[in-house]
Order: structure tokens, then sequence, then C-alpha cells
């Protein structure tokens, strides 16, 4: 009886044929057990390398044909996977800017190749930044800052209804709130403290509130004629003494009892507020700005760099008693030798020129009551 040669036998246990073919490293077996302990033996995991070189005469067949489709077909797969985990599960980037990258152009080309453009309110924000010279610097997609940024342009204002990041002393409680650019940045603070006292009263309290405004609304209701919203008042007739022409300009009014609608409690009163300036290095304390709560949002960021929406410290200390952890952007500055940009509106450096101009003013009005006396002036 002729014995089978070792080997044409299995290449673990060599007492029978092999069955199996190792698709990484064309190892024969006879069956699952030889399989796994070839594997813990040669320390193989079982799965064939593409990129092992095979000759024509291998790949030319139904077989490498299908290694070679399932191979591409897995790459495919792998990057849509990607894809849908960075879009939809993390939403780090959009499908565009994906699309845009593999293309390898720029954010104007890639809108002019698919007819896109940008929305009217994304053309008045440019618009504003470029006229007032604001850098908004972009933070990656995905993170934080760059999703709470919710700035966008208020179509019935006609203005940037900027995101606001208010960090309030002494607890340092973080609030984001839009400002409105056509109000003052007092107006916004006032206006959002209102808004939270509101919200935080009790259901009790909110009653008792409800029913102050409608026992103080009651006199003057029963007493309101029926009329429309808006009635006109008796015409001018004013002339004007130096055109002869006579004034006949209906004014309107509206019929509200005379009682206008009180504004909310002037809070901003009580606070200092600062612009934190980003980017600054980290051995530093915090570098602040003084702001004046007269000027809008956009005035105060006028020349200034801004990491997706502004963040304005309400603190009680004046600039001259910053706590340790903040120090003044002239003091910055002094500290790393640069110069201050030109045209800054932020800081309140008014009260200066002020003094100066009515110091001025007054030696005129000094030099012409010498001159009235009979002084001659040199």
């Amino acid at each position: 009886m002729n014995e089978p040669l070792l080997s044409s036998l299995c290449t673990i246990c060599r007492i029978d044929p092999p069955k199996y073919t190792c698709p990484r490293c064309s190892a024969q077996t006879c069956s699952l057990r030889c399989s796994k302990r070839h594997k813990l033996w040669a320390s193989c995991n079982g799965i064939r390398d593409p990129t092992v070189f095979k000759p024509i005469s291998e790949v030319a067949t139904a077989a490498g044909i299908d290694h070679d489709y399932n191979f591409i077909h897995g790459i495919e797969t792998r990057i849509q996977r990607s894809e849908k985990v960075l879009i939809e599960d993390l939403g780090i980037v959009e499908a565009k800017e994906l699309e845009r990258a593999r293309m390898g152009i720029n954010e104007q080309e890639f809108q002019q190749q698919h007819g896109e453009d940008r929305t009217k309110g994304e053309v008045q924000i440019a618009r504003v930044l470029t006229e007032k010279k604001i850098r908004v610097i972009k933070a990656p997609k995905g993170m934080r800052r760059n999703m709470e940024n919710t700035t966008s342009w208020a179509m019935k204002a006609r203005c940037i209804s900027w995101q606001v990041e208010w960090i309030r002393a002494p607890k340092g409680e973080r609030t984001l709130y839009k400002a409105l650019d056509k109000r003052s940045l007092g107006e916004n603070f006032d206006t959002m403290f209102e808004e939270e006292r509101r919200l935080n009263l009790s259901s009790r309290e909110k009653a008792a509130e409800k029913k102050r405004k409608w026992e103080g609304n009651r006199p003057r209701g029963a007493k309101k004629p029926r009329l429309q919203e808006t009635t006109m008042t008796a015409v001018s007739t004013l002339q004007n003494p130096k055109t002869g022409a006579w004034n006949v300009t209906p004014v309107y009014r509206e019929l509200d009892g005379g009682h206008p609608k009180q504004p909310p409690p002037q809070r901003h009163r009580d606070y200092h507020f600062y612009l934190h300036r980003p980017l600054t290095p980290a051995s530093y304390p915090k570098v602040l700005v003084p702001l004046d709560t007269d000027q809008t949002v956009s005035e105060l960021l006028r020349n200034r760099d801004v990491m997706e929406f502004p963040t304005i410290h309400v603190l009680e200390e004046e600039p001259k008693n910053l706590p340790s952890t903040f120090m003044l952007e002239k003091h910055y500055l002094t500290a790393c030798g640069e110069k201050p940009k030109l045209d800054t509106d932020t800081e309140m450096s008014g009260m200066g020129e002020d003094s100066d101009s009515s110091e001025s003013s007054d030696s005129d009005e000094d030099s012409n009551e010498s001159m009235e006396e009979g002084e001659v002036s040199e």
C-alpha cells in the first residue's frame, strides 16, 4: 500500500488530506481545529492581503476579479461610513465641505460651479464687518464655540443681531444672549437682565405681577375711547417765519392711555463692562478692554478681532481696581511692546478729548470777554 507524501497532507496534523487554504499565507489545513492551530502558531489573521503581488495568470481569473472588486468596494464602504460619522453623528463638517475638499477648490469657486450664492443676510453682515474693520476668527467646525455662534442679520431692524457671551461677576456665570445692533450695549444688557428675572419668577410671583399690571391699567382702560390704534391729532398751524410757509403736516400718536411703556430698569449702571481680547499668551492674565455702554456692539468692535462672537465681562470693579486675574489692554500692549490700532473707539477715551475741548472753549470765551472790555490781543 502506497503511503501519501507529507506535502500532500495537512500542514498541522499530517494525517488527513487538506480541505482549506489560508487566504493570507496559503497554508493548507484539513479542519477548523487545524486552521485555528495554524493561526495561533503562525500568528496569522487569515485575512487576504490585497497588496501582495500576484502573477497575471492568477489575477486574470474569476476569483482574481472578485478579489479586486471586493477590495475597491471595501474602500468605498469605509469612506462612506467615515463621512457619515463626521457629518451626521459628530457634526464636524458638512457634506458640501467634503465634496469641495475632494474637488480641491475654494468656497467661492464651489459656489460658482453649483450656482449657489450667499444669502442676503450674509452679504449684509460681511459689508458691516468690512466697514467697521472687524475680523471674525472662525473656530473649527464642530467645536463648541462654532456651534454656539448664532449671529445673524435682523431683517426688520436692518442690523446685525450679535451673539454675545456675557460673563458676570462674582460667580463668573456664563450667559449667551443676542444683542441687537440698533440698541446700545447697556440697553441690551438691561433687556437680558429683565428677561432672566421674568423667567426665574415662580407661578405665584407671575400671577401677582400680572394682577398688579391689570389693576394699574384698569382705571385708564375704562375711559379709553373705542378708536383705532392710531389717531390724528390737531393739525399744526405754525408758520415758518423765514419762508412764510404753513406747516400742515399731521402728527400721529398711539392711543395708549397717556401712559407710555416703561423701559426695563437700567441695571447696567451698577456694573462696568469689559471686552475680552482673544489670542493672547497664556502667561498673561485675561486682557480686558473697558467699554462704553452708550455705544452699539459693532462700534465697540471696530478694528478688533473676535473669536466667533464677542465675550463681555460684567464686573463690579472699576478699571483701576481690577482683580489680579485680569489686566487692561493698554498695560498688555506696553508689556508686549505693541502699538494700539488706530480709530479704535472701544475704550472710553472720549472723556479726555471732551475736557480738552471744554478747556479750549473756556479759554476762547475768556479771550472774547477780555476783548470786549477793551483790551487788544496780540
